[in-house]
């Protein structure tokens, strides 16, 4: 049976991505799960295209305004920007991969459509025709002053395959839903999630949530108890447009992997179904969580977390790939095993103009959390030499923070720097259990040196950790720095005219992207004693890891060569799917 469910989903891979109305992923920081917008219908699509294209609208690029007392006559579409309105628009307002706010005095005579965005409306303000919002992004290429639909994302095909069937309204919506859950992975294959799905209009702009999915873990023998099936269930009810307030519930039995934060999950999915590498650990996660947000703007969310679960080890199992397949797994590392309760608030400012492929903006992240337990087990076998001994009273308790700090530049028509600050780890409290560990090197990031190059596992030698590659450090800092320049190709096979997309073929080829790459960071243990830095204190500069590499990213798909600046280290070669940042 597992056998059969992994080898359907994974042969009808692009006609069930190609039709499916809703995808599934875990969330790995919360145990929790994020529906992921359906695909924009081609129907909507294709009419903002022609509304767009048509000879007697006008058309603004970026973010516009309207102030009252001013009119615009005819049809106007915006595109890549929020548009304000507080005058009068004699004709339809269109915004695409945009928001539309209309003012107390604004005055519509037609449409207000929106794509991509969202619309915040003023009680006073007046439109005539039907006001349609869909959320979900126009994916176009431009020529000229107009614009057509874009190749499918075959980035999408990858995160995430399944199948659903939806019923209800653009207000109401109820969805029944077989997908992929998560991340192939050595410890249970390949997780699938099912279950119903409900995303209620309760009021104006008060909407409610319910997400009650089962997880099948096709691995088989998941635990001593042959627990195979796990659950995921969500309540979040969300209020206002701006600001927008909410509240979530959630209870979990899932599997949540140490280190999230470097190779993107569907990249780690795909390198171990493929080739029998998994670049991350896991352990199994249990319990209840609640959390109370807050929008104060679109770029601007703030929220609070109350987590009680319970972290216990689990083993690899031994899933099918499709190379490699008759060699052993990389064993999974133990845990310290243990209830614990997690208090955790967190920061994130997004300016980015596009959140698959962004070219300018800001993207800030701040996470804190504070964690107690009264039962915790530490694992045996981690010498004093990498952490110190973790109470066993009642009294275990730590603070662990992470940056993620990003900044994307557009330098020219065809150029643009992307920087990356990244920095965590311990800051309070006890020693971090293993689960909550750091290490450095490998595909992402320093792409130059080898899987966990620096991990502080080097006083490890217990027998349960023998192979494993535990991560052990208490810190980790890490620079990134790239610059892609676009290579203009404009290859297809078909006609490309605006007017006649649907005869147009997917294939088209439309440039890659040369990136030179440029990453340094270090991992390392605080306190005091060899090998070890106070907590006041960053390694020194001529101590950290560096690489310099190429590479060619085509939409996404990339290939990599990188070499460590530290030298006897061989030139590596990198293939990813996604964007390093």
């Amino acid at each position: 049976m597992r056998a059969l469910v992994l080898v359907v989903l994974c042969a009808l891979a692009p006609g069930v991505a190609a039709a499916q109305d809703t995808a599934i992923v875990i969330q790995p920081e919360s145990g929790g799960v994020v529906v992921l917008p359906p695909e924009l219908p081609r129907a909507v699509a294709e009419d903002a295209v022609r509304r767009y294209n048509a000879p007697t609208t006008t058309r603004l690029v970026g973010r516009s305004r309207l102030p009252h007392g001013n009119e615009w006559r005819g049809d106007v579409a915006v595109r890549n920007g929020a548009v304000t309105v507080g005058g009068r628009v004699e004709g339809t307002l269109l915004v695409i991969n945009g928001d539309a706010i209309l003012d107390s005095n604004a005055v519509i005579t037609g449409d207000v459509i929106v794509v991509g965005g969202t619309a915040a409306r003023s009680p006073t303000a007046a439109v005539a025709g039907e006001l349609r919002v869909y959320p979900v992004p126009l994916a176009y290429r431009t020529r000229g002053d107009t614009i057509a639909l874009a190749p499918p994302d075959l980035r999408r095909w990858f995160r995430s395959l399944g199948i659903g069937k939806s019923w209800g309204t653009a207000d109401s919506r109820s969805s029944l839903t077989l997908a992929t859950g998560g991340t192939f992975n050595r410890v249970e294959g390949l997780p699938v999630v099912f279950g119903p799905l409900f995303d209620w209009k309760l009021h104006r702009n008060v909407r409610l949530r319910v997400d009650a999915l089962g997880v099948f873990r096709t691995a088989g023998n998941f635990t001593d108890k042959q627990r195979d099936l796990g659950y995921l269930f969500r309540t979040e009810l969300r209020a206002g447009e701006t600001p927008t307030y909410g509240v979530e519930f959630r209870a979990f039995d899932d599997v949540a992997p140490v280190e999230d934060w470097g190779l993107r999950s569907g990249e780690v999915g795909w390198s171990a179904f493929l080739f029998q590498r998994d670049y991350r650990d896991y352990y199994l996660s249990k319990g209840i969580a609640g959390r109370v947000f807050v929008e104060p703007n679109r770029p601007l969310r703030l929220d609070l977390e109350v987590r009680r679960d319970w972290q216990t080890s689990v083993a690899a199992r031994d899933p099918w790939t499709v190379f490699r397949n008759a060699q052993r797994w990389r064993p999974n590392p133990p845990i310290d095993d243990g209830h614990y309760t997690i208090l955790g608030g967190g920061v994130t400012l997004d300016t980015r103009n596009d959140r698959l492929d962004p070219t300018a903006g800001w993207f800030l992240r701040a996470r804190f959390e504070n964690a107690r337990s009264e039962d915790v087990k530490p694992a045996i076998g981690v010498p004093t030499a990498v952490r110190g001994p973790i109470p066993t009273d009642g009294s275990y308790q730590f603070s662990r923070l992470l940056l993620d700090f990003r900044r994307y530049t557009r330098v020219s028509p065809s150029g643009r720097v992307n920087l990356r600050l990244l920095a965590g780890g311990w800051i309070g409290g006890d020693p971090l259990p293993l689960q909550q560990r750091l290490s450095t090197g490998g595909p992402d990031p320093l792409a130059g040196y080898g899987f966990r190059h620096t991990a502080c596992k080097g006083d490890i030698i217990d027998p349960a950790f023998v192979g494993t590659l535990v991560a052990a450090c208490d810190r980790v800092i890490l620079a990134q720095a790239e610059y892609r320049g676009h290579i203009s190709l404009h290859w297809s096979y078909g006609t490309s005219a605006p007017e006649d997309e649907a005869a147009k073929s997917l294939f088209t080829l439309q440039g890659p992207d040369l990136v030179v790459v440029a990453d340094a960071g270090q991992a390392w243990l605080v306190g005091s004693g060899p090998g070890r830095l106070p907590a006041s204190r960053l390694p020194t500069l001529g101590s950290w890891l560096a690489n310099l590499g190429l590479g060619v990213d085509w939409g996404g798909l990339g290939l990599y060569v990188a070499k460590a600046v530290t030298a006897g280290e061989p030139l590596r070669f990198t293939l990813r799917l996604d964007h390093r940042f």
